[in-house]
């Protein structure tokens, strides 16, 4: 170090209070921490309308506005989601 005193000498004479063992319930914590303007770490949870049976994958194409519309008037008259017409389609067309 350059010998400069940065006023941080007395730190080895803070001490944790152990005279009270109980512990601060979480919320208080949280209140505390909100009043001073930290903000939570904690994932949200995300809600989901329905659990999905399987993995999923993405499937990203740019067909042809037509067909689009082919396909997307076909999933609506079938009540339909996409993925479930796209699995309608391909078991019409035994693939």
């Amino acid at each position: 170090m350059t010998g400069k005193d940065l006023g941080f000498g007395g730190l080895a004479d803070i001490k944790p209070d152990t005279s009270d063992n109980e512990q601060v319930p979480d919320h208080m914590v949280d209140e505390v921490a909100s009043r001073h303007g930290f903000n939570s770490r904690e994932p949200v949870q995300k809600i989901v309308r329905r659990k999905p049976s399987e993995p999923s994958a993405n499937l990203n194409i740019r067909p042809p506005v037509a067909t689009y519309n082919r396909f997307v008037s076909w999933a609506m008259e079938n009540r339909l989601s996409y993925p479930e017409a796209l699995k309608e389609l391909m078991d019409r067309a035994k693939i």
